[in-house]
């Protein structure tokens, strides 16, 4: 599983850590890692030599949420299923007539997967190539723009691989 091999790739006892192994805060996370990566760096405000091209400028974990939510909708989940997916409660009686079965659970990872590998596909020959450096146990390989999966380029990070 992939947290696994996350987790066997140190020996802290957190998954994302500082490198002293010490548990990031939510907001320092967000300020040192993700804000440089949403809104980029411009040569006037960074030390570095590289200027980095906003990808999602004022974006924030919360619109994240929301974008989650709508994907599953889009896809057909019930809400029953979105809402525990998104550690929440259903409200009034469904609460305890509506419950998540196996086969809800299947249908979010095959929606998110389908996402994934659409994903993969918009990216530019450059933004693989920098992906499989990244990442290189995805094991995926692009001919004619076309994604052609490995057996393990999805399944590697998949909660079904158990």
């Amino acid at each position: 599983m992939f947290y696994e091999e996350l987790m066997d790739s140190h020996s802290f006892p957190f998954i994302l850590c500082s490198a002293e192994g010490a548990p990031l805060r939510r907001s320092n996370f967000r300020n040192r890692y993700w804000r440089p990566v949403w809104d980029g760096s411009d040569a006037e405000h960074t030390r570095s030599a590289e200027v980095v091209q906003p990808i999602l400028p004022t974006f924030t974990f919360h619109e994240g949420r929301h974008s989650h939510s709508t994907w599953l909708a889009e896809d057909g989940i019930p809400e029953v299923a979105r809402r525990a997916r998104l550690g929440q409660k259903m409200k009034g009686i469904a609460r305890v007539y509506d419950h998540v079965t196996p086969l809800m659970r299947r249908q979010i990872l095959q929606v998110l997967e389908t996402r994934w590998i659409g994903s993969l596909v918009a990216l530019t020959p450059s933004e693989r190539t920098k992906l499989g450096e990244w990442f290189p146990h995805l094991h995926a390989t692009f001919r004619d723009g076309q994604l052609e999966t490995a057996p393990r380029a999805i399944a590697i990070s998949s909660p079904l691989n158990d």
